[in-house]
């Protein structure tokens, strides 16, 4: 949902939210970004594949739900990744939730990569009243297991306070600070970390200063890693 680096192609309309002036994502293979950043960013095969036998619970926070591509590549990814009998909880959030047509439009270029996903997702979303704030639910069966999409129409910090679970992970994947600074303010962040598990993780496509001092605020150590594509590095972070 956000510039990981400049382009000198031109973004079509349909992809800019007017509302920040900024990119939902970036447009070069974000599908694979997102796994990159986010997944493989904060371990999640690793956890899932020591939690044993039986159903495996993995609860996950998003602030910036967009037209769902985390939870497009995450299903992609999971769909694949050879472990099964997994319960994904997805708590996420949107102040300015799309229409499911324009969804579908924003999600056209990952079409021949995970159509069937695409198509899944554009028929349960279109059943969301999305004038109405507050939880919404779409429940999901995959390969892998089950995903239940909790989705907040709302404030970002209404959703993390209305968590009665902590989560596992979390995938900050707002829109960049300078465009977006509310999604990164301090007293959100503190408010991630207290909805995080002992040990869970964090990752982000920004690594701004401001976004590193408030996680290690909220309790978090962090780490820069590799970033993909243009992108030089990214973050992960660890509650303490």
């Amino acid at each position: 949902m956000c510039p990981k680096f400049e382009l000198t192609m031109q973004i079509p309309p349909y992809l800019v939210n007017e509302h920040y002036d900024d990119r939902y994502f970036d447009v070069v293979n974000a599908i694979e970004e997102a796994k990159h950043i986010f997944f493989r960013g904060t371990g999640i095969i690793d956890i899932l594949s020591t939690a044993g036998q039986g159903r495996k619970e993995f609860r996950i926070g998003e602030t910036g739900f967009g037209a769902g591509r985390l939870l497009i590549a995450l299903m992609d990814f999971l769909d694949n990744c050879g472990i099964t009998d997994i319960a994904i909880i997805y708590n996420s959030v949107e102040l300015h939730p799309v229409t499911s047509e324009r969804m579908a439009s924003i999600l056209e270029g990952f079409r021949t990569e995970t159509g069937q996903l695409i198509d899944l997702l554009v028929r349960n979303y279109s059943r969301v009243e999305i004038s109405r704030p507050g939880w919404h639910q779409i429940q999901l069966t995959r390969p892998f297991g089950t995903l239940t999409l909790n989705l907040w129409i709302g404030e970002a910090l209404e959703m993390v306070q209305a968590l009665t679970i902590p989560c596992d992970t979390w995938f900050l994947d707002g829109h960049g600070p300078k465009k977006n600074p509310s999604i990164w303010r301090r007293e959100l962040l503190m408010a991630i970390g207290e909805k995080t598990v002992p040990g869970g993780t964090c990752a982000t496509y920004t690594v701004a200063g401001a976004v590193r001092r408030g996680l290690i605020a909220a309790g978090f150590s962090v780490e820069q890693r590799p970033g993909f594509g243009g992108k030089k590095s990214v973050l992960k972070g660890l509650k303490l």
